[in-house]
């Protein structure tokens, strides 16, 4: 996935949460996470796969919860991916 398709999915959590009227606080980190990942020159599935969560929560605007809910984005995708038999 690469890191316009994550800030794309993110927009749109947020968007769900504002209509199931969850915290401002919450549907404002999730547009932050989103901008973020948007301005990141490397994309973040190799972030991740260096420096894992811990390097998520060290970029602006991403904390622990938003850490841990991009790593399940980014797992479930991958889980997903067709696996080439060799």
């Amino acid at each position: 996935m690469d890191n316009r398709t994550l800030a794309d999915r993110l927009r749109t959590m947020a968007h769900e949460l504002q209509e199931k009227n969850a915290s401002l606080y919450r549907v404002q980190a999730y547009r932050r996470a989103a901008e973020t990942i948007l301005g990141l020159e490397a994309p973040i599935q190799d972030m991740m796969a260096c420096q894992g969560r811990k390097g998520l929560r060290q970029l602006p605007g991403i904390g622990a919860k938003l850490s841990q809910k991009i790593e399940e984005i980014l797992t479930d995708v991958a889980s997903n991916l067709p696996r080439v038999v060799s």
